[in-house]
């Protein structure tokens, strides 16, 4: 028969591999957590399901706000450009213009000093012709002699 009345008996190994003190130390864990948990396991599972519902929640508005962000910078950014092609555009158009304008002044310039030298060279010729026609009748040489050069209208690249 056993006697109740004795202490208990502990037995203590020092010299193993440390698996047994593991294994004890894991087993009194789990029974004081069990013991101690102030909330069942279903309880748990819903409390760390909420908690990743606000987190993804979170993240999500956070993304949102993210993307909006971009989005705004891209269409400020979009319409800054924008703006300034159209300024460039616009100037270049100008100069465009600039350069037809002084283009067309400069053959129209080219056009009347033509037809300005050309009734020159006829008022000359005449006057050489009438000089002549007067040496004749008066026995005199001409004082003056032109001859005629052919004049080629040259249009160049900018044609």
């Amino acid at each position: 028969m056993a006697d109740y009345d004795d202490p208990p008996t502990f037995v203590i190994e020092t010299g193993g591999g440390g698996g047994g003190a593991f294994l004890l130390g894991a087993l009194v864990g789990a029974a004081a957590a069990l013991l101690l948990a102030p909330r069942s396991g279903s309880e748990t599972q819903a409390e760390i399901v909420g908690a990743a519902r606000r987190l993804r929640n979170q993240v999500e508005g956070r993304v949102g706000d993210a993307r909006d962000t971009v989005a705004g910078r891209v269409e400020h950014t979009r319409g800054s450009v924008s703006s300034r092609v159209s300024s460039v555009r616009d100037r270049v158009e100008t100069r465009v213009d600039q350069a037809r304008a002084a283009l067309e002044a400069g053959r129209s310039a080219a056009r009347e000093a033509r037809e300005g030298l050309e009734r020159r060279l006829e008022a000359a010729k005449r006057s050489y012709r009438d000089d002549l026609e007067r040496s004749r009748d008066g026995g005199g040489e001409p004082e003056v002699v032109l001859s005629e050069a052919p004049v080629q209208e040259d249009a160049g690249d900018l044609a």
